[in-house]
């Protein structure tokens, strides 16, 4: 049987879900609050409107092996924040992406990609 976002959303501590939003809602690119298994547990509106809801693996929005740089559980298993630069020949974008884990939380981190594909140097990512 499969969690209901509400489900899911009542295993999150109120205050951490309270922060994220706090923190994220009004950040002008997407924001995910993430458990270790990829489920998204909170969205800031960018990553709604990218397609992005409660309930789903954070993976399952694109299938142009982006996530193959993925630094999630060394950013859970070190406890420190980890970040990447990827280019994707499918959306011809270059994302810099953090992976940012919450302090008292054992499995959970917030995830961010930022489009920076105007600041790019195109020789570097076959743009």
């Amino acid at each position: 049987m499969t969690a209901s976002p509400e489900q899911i959303i009542s295993a999150i501590n109120p205050d951490v879900l309270k922060a994220f939003h706090l923190m994220w809602d009004v950040f002008p690119s997407s924001a995910l609050l993430v458990t270790r298994n990829r489920t998204i547990q909170a969205c800031n509106q960018s990553a709604i409107e990218r397609g992005l809801r409660v309930g789903m693996k954070c993976f399952q929005l694109t299938s142009d092996g982006v996530h193959n740089h993925c630094k999630a559980n060394v950013a859970l298993d070190k406890g420190v924040a980890q970040q990447t630069i990827v280019y994707s020949p499918v959306t011809k974008k270059v994302n810099n992406s953090y992976w940012l884990p919450i302090a008292g939380e054992k499995d959970l981190f917030v995830h961010v990609v930022i489009d920076i594909t105007q600041y790019a140097k195109s020789e570097l990512f076959h743009i």
